[in-house]
């Protein structure tokens, strides 16, 4: 019989041990916490029926207020048309995704100037996207896949003379992971909102037809001028199709656009239309919304 030494048989005992041990270790049933499937954050599934708004994550109609509607408007420098919608809110208020999505874009304030300051861009599919812009603080990076429950930053006024949050939206992006507004939408168009309801127009003899317009629920998208047999249109997605330098020109189509918020009362404002040339006085206006549906259609009488 061949003896074994203590020394040996120690040796083999801790080798035999080692090897247990590293075994157990290695099991994919050893440590459940570890299985990436039970850790990875559950994706909410993409429904523009589920769309929320940003600020207050509510599913009722004008739930955020609105400052700044989509279309013509006015600044203290002057005339602007504007590719989003603008909700006022205090500096630091929590901003989530319209709807689910991955975080695709974002841009840090350089601290000077206008402009987007830190914004956020979220697709939701290979067509819709959402932006988030003026921010005063940004919670999620590049590749971070968003649920309607998740911060993507605060409200703030980066590039911007006011805290509000200026949100975008986007369809058919010509590179779906960068913002550019040529490509956007009236947000309405899956958020929440009330009709417009009446729209008080008034025909003047030099040809202005002045317009009592509602903020909170701005749906206008195209504007058609009447007489005789002379027709004019100007429709905002051809507008803001054509880029920064070229939708800011108050005359499109040959119609005139200018814009005046109303001092007496936050959720109205003044739009102002007229044909290009005196030769051509409209006697009909029609407005209609982004569904083709008309909002307006009245007659000089």
């Amino acid at each position: 019989m061949t003896r074994i030494s203590l020394q040996t048989f120690i040796s083999l005992f801790v080798t035999v041990f080692l090897i247990i041990g590293c075994s157990e270790e290695s099991s994919p049933t050893a440590d459940p916490d570890n299985n990436e499937e039970e850790t990875e954050q559950v994706r909410e599934t993409v429904d523009i029926e589920n769309a929320q708004w940003p600020i207050s994550r509510d599913q009722q109609p004008n739930s955020d207020l609105s400052y700044a509607q989509y279309g013509p408007r006015s600044l203290p420098s002057g005339y602007d048309f504007h590719a989003g919608i603008d909700l006022p809110a205090s500096q630091g208020t929590n901003v989530y995704p319209v709807l689910p999505g991955e975080v695709v874009e974002t841009d840090h304030y350089s601290g000077s100037g206008t402009g987007a300051g830190n914004a956020v861009t979220v697709k939701h599919s290979d067509s819709l996207a959402t932006s988030y812009l003026h921010l005063h603080s940004i919670s999620v990076q590049v590749g971070d896949w968003v649920n309607s429950d998740d911060v993507v930053g605060t409200v703030g006024s980066t590039g911007a003379s006011y805290n509000h949050l200026h949100l975008g939206y986007f369809v058919n992006l010509s590179n779906p992971n960068r913002r550019d507004e040529r490509y956007s939408k009236n947000p309405l168009e899956i958020l929440p909102h009330d009709e417009p309801g009446e729209i008080p127009a008034e025909f003047t003899e030099s040809g202005i037809i002045r317009l009592d317009m509602p903020l909170q629920s701005m749906t206008a998208n195209s504007v058609e001028l009447f007489k005789d047999d002379e027709h004019r249109k100007a429709d905002y997605y051809d507008i803001v199709a054509r880029g920064w330098t070229d939708r800011k020109e108050q005359l499109q189509n040959g119609i005139y656009f200018n814009a005046d918020r109303r001092h007496d009362e936050h959720q109205r404002f003044m739009m102002y239309v007229n044909p290009e040339g005196r030769e051509f006085t409209p006697d009909r206006i029609v407005i209609r919304d982004f569904d083709g549906d008309v909002l307006l259609d009245v007659s000089n009488e």
